[in-house]
């Protein structure tokens, strides 16, 4: 799992935006226009399931099922519809559950869309 740190103007951590990998990270700073800080693996992950901000897939946290916990499949491309397993627990959310905050990457700080 990777996280892209978002700091305000103090340089204080105000969000974590989770990744399945670091091409999604990668990509997802791109596309919003912020500066890629490096590669940021290796984390554990919070106490609920996270998914990746770019493609919807299970990046990590605490799983539902083996199936979250086993899932290989990162990077994929968005879903209209996700993926479910066959205990009904998310696999890759559907493209429009997915959060697409904008951030002001001068300041650092949130900028909520409207």
């Amino acid at each position: 799992m990777h996280y892209h740190y978002v700091e305000d103007s103090r340089g204080d951590v105000v969000d974590l935006i989770p990744f399945c990998s670091d091409s999604c990270h990668r990509d997802y700073c791109q596309e919003h226009g912020l500066a890629y800080g490096g590669w940021s693996g290796c984390q554990e992950g919070g106490d609920s399931p996270e998914y990746c901000a770019a493609c919807g897939t299970y990046a990590g946290g605490s799983f539902e099922c083996d199936c979250q916990r086993d899932n290989v499949l990162v990077g994929r491309f968005l879903s209209d519809t996700g993926e479910k397993c066959e205990h009904g627990n998310w696999l890759q959310l559907p493209a429009s559950y997915l959060e697409r905050p904008t951030w002001n990457a001068r300041k650092k700080s949130p900028k909520p869309i409207r």
